[in-house]
Formats: C-alpha cells, sequence, structure tokens
C-alpha cells in the first residue's frame, strides 16, 4: 500500500461479531493469533472472561461485544488481535488482547468519512474516541488505553 497522504490516515478494521465493528490505528495492532489457546479466568468481568500469554506477557483477552452488548454471545470462530497502546504520553508500550470474529482489514480513512458516533450500543460513546462511515456503516475508533487500563466497568 503506498504511504497516505496528510488527510489520510491508514486503520484496522475489525469485526467484533456478526454486526459489530471498529477501528484502531495501522500500527496499533502488533499480532493477529488464529485459533488461540486462552485460559479461563474465574471471577473476572463478564466480558474479559479469558487470558492469553503472549511473548512471556499476560494480557486479558477482551471481548469487547460483549460489553457492547451488556452480555456474552456463542462465537463461531475466535481470533485475538494483540493490540500495542500507551497509557499516556512518553510511556512505554504496553499491548492488550481483543477477541475478534473475523480477520481485519486494512482500510484507507480520509478525513471526509469522519462521521457521528452510532447511537446504539450506548457504549461507543465511553469507548470511542471518534467514528468514519466505510461502505455506508459506522465505525467507531476504539480508545484502547482507555479499554485495557481499567475504563470499561
Amino acid at each position: 500500500m503506498p504511504e497516505p497522504s496528510p488527510r489520510q490516515g491508514v486503520a484496522w478494521v475489525l469485526t467484533l461479531d456478526f454486526a459489530l465493528r471498529a477501528a484502531v490505528g495501522e500500527r496499533e495492532m502488533v499480532h493477529l493469533i488464529e485459533n488461540p489457546t486462552l485460559l479461563d479466568a474465574p471471577w473476572s468481568p463478564y466480558y474479559c472472561r479469558q487470558i492469553l500469554v503472549w511473548n512471556n506477557l499476560l494480557l486479558p483477552a477482551m471481548d469487547l461485544a460483549a460489553w457492547l452488548r451488556g452480555q456474552p454471545a456463542p462465537r463461531e470462530r475466535t481470533l485475538v488481535g494483540v493490540f500495542a497502546y500507551q497509557a499516556r504520553p512518553e510511556a512505554e508500550p504496553d499491548y492488550g488482547a481483543l477477541l475478534l470474529a473475523a480477520i481485519p482489514e486494512r482500510a484507507r480513512v480520509t478525513d471526509d468519512q469522519a462521521c457521528a458516533l452510532p447511537e446504539q450500543p450506548s457504549g461507543w460513546r465511553t469507548l470511542a474516541i471518534s467514528c468514519f462511515q466505510r461502505g455506508g456503516q459506522p465505525v467507531p475508533i476504539l480508545d484502547l488505553p482507555f479499554a485495557f487500563t481499567g475504563g470499561l466497568r
């Protein structure tokens, strides 16, 4: 893919479940694991019941679709994306994992695609920092530091 112009960026569009899509910046996704080995984490929130061992780190595997819908749903296919984020400027990167329903798609995004966040599920207002349209559908852009540092409750 050629370099994007200054008014254009590249994002990964994530399939969270059968209907929910979200995006992250091109450099935020660092690894995709098909058929991951996930460990159960008892007494954890319904949207974070499993842990991934990745590069000698224990990463909570968050199910953002479950958090947005208020309940977990069965999955036909589970993939895990590992994402880098910074909790604050100049901090070393930290990592988190998200359960995905399909392989992410790379997409070019321009300022002209900006749109309002979807009204439903209402959790988008908490979880997303912005939104763009793709194929006539809104795609919220995730606030990964918020999601991975205890913002979801």
